[in-house]
């Protein structure tokens, strides 16, 4: 289920460069009611007394980490229900670990956090992974008033008008989603497609063929060495996944390995529980464990067709429209 909770942003962040780039970010984001930016802890003060703000992204390695840590442990004691996401160098908090999380501090341990030393592509997946999250905490920090308050001002554009007959559906909406469970339910019919991006071939072959029968194919664009909670979040909201291993790396017996990140994911998928179909290119015997026979479909050049089916089938059969499928 997904909260539509507008999010009023403030960042706070020392660094013009980072700052920018968060801030394109937020502007392109259907979530994002508003949002404003500051370079340091005073300004964030006074952005914080003129304007409704429930979301602040702010860096706490700023040159007076002190006084960062101050404004944010201050601004949760006297409003608690804004969130707080520490938008930071993540490996530089860990390096100091013992100082970054003394005394109150180790409650930072708990907040969210999008790490500025990302790779850029994967930082727009990032940021909406945060931001939805943000969003769900809000559904439950947030008052039902806070929220009619909210959805009124997101349909009248911010104008002092009474609100549109359909407000108090759109609060009732709100308010059932608050008092929804937070874990969403993976999506019926929805399969979460692994592959290498640099191998499109295969996968602009299978994604037509599963459409047909039904399913809505997801993927996510990764680095080769970083696989974001974005990409995870994903596996976690698809009901299947299906991974297309191709051939990676020659080893000196001939046979491939293929690449790390699919591993990665498939690894991902098990330890979600979901229900798995890897295809696997002549050639790669590094799939791993931990699946049994029917899961595996191995296919070549001239049997890529044939494999695809099998694995639409597959799905079927996980579905529980094989039979229905067979009979017609």
């Amino acid at each position: 289920m997904n909260v539509d909770v507008p999010l009023k942003v403030l960042v706070c962040d020392p660094n013009s460069v980072t700052r920018e780039a968060l801030v394109e970010q937020l502007g392109k984001h259907e979530a994002v009611m508003s949002f404003d930016s500051s370079e340091n802890i005073t300004i964030a003060e006074s952005r914080l007394r003129e304007d409704d703000i429930n979301t602040i992204f702010i860096d706490p390695l700023v040159p007076n980490f002190d006084a960062a840590a101050n404004f944010i442990l201050s601004v949760r004691k006297s409003f608690p229900e804004i969130v707080f996401v520490l938008y930071m160098d993540v490996a530089t908090a860990e390096a100091n670990r013992q100082s970054f999380y003394q005394g109150e501090r180790q409650r930072f341990s708990h907040y969210y956090t999008l790490d500025k030393a990302l790779p850029v592509a994967a930082f727009p997946d990032e940021v909406d992974f945060v931001i939805r999250t943000c969003q769900e905490d809000l559904s439950w920090r947030l008052s039902s008033a806070s929220l009619k308050r909210l959805t009124e001002q997101r349909l009248r554009g911010g104008k002092v008008e009474q609100a549109p007959a359909g407000a108090l559906q759109e609060v009732q909406k709100l308010v059932a989603q608050v008092t929804a469970s937070r874990r969403q339910m993976p999506e019926r019919n929805t399969v979460f497609l692994s592959y290498c991006f640099a191998e499109t071939e295969y996968a602009e072959g299978l994604i037509p063929l599963l459409e047909e029968r039904g399913f809505r194919v997801i993927t996510g664009k990764r680095s080769n060495t970083y696989i974001s909670r974005a990409i995870i979040d994903r596996i976690r909201n698809c009901e299947y996944f299906v991974c297309l291993m191709t051939r990676d790396k020659e080893k000196t017996d001939g046979t491939f390995t293929t690449s790390p990140w699919l591993l990665e994911e498939k690894g991902v998928a098990l330890a979600l529980g979901k229900q798995i179909v890897l295809m696997i290119e002549e050639g790669v015997d590094d799939f791993g464990g931990l699946q049994g026979d029917w899961q595996r479909i191995h296919f070549g050049p001239k049997g890529f067709l044939k494999a695809a089916l099998e694995a639409a089938r597959q799905l079927a059969s996980y579905s529980g429209r094989g039979q229905e499928e067979d009979a017609a």
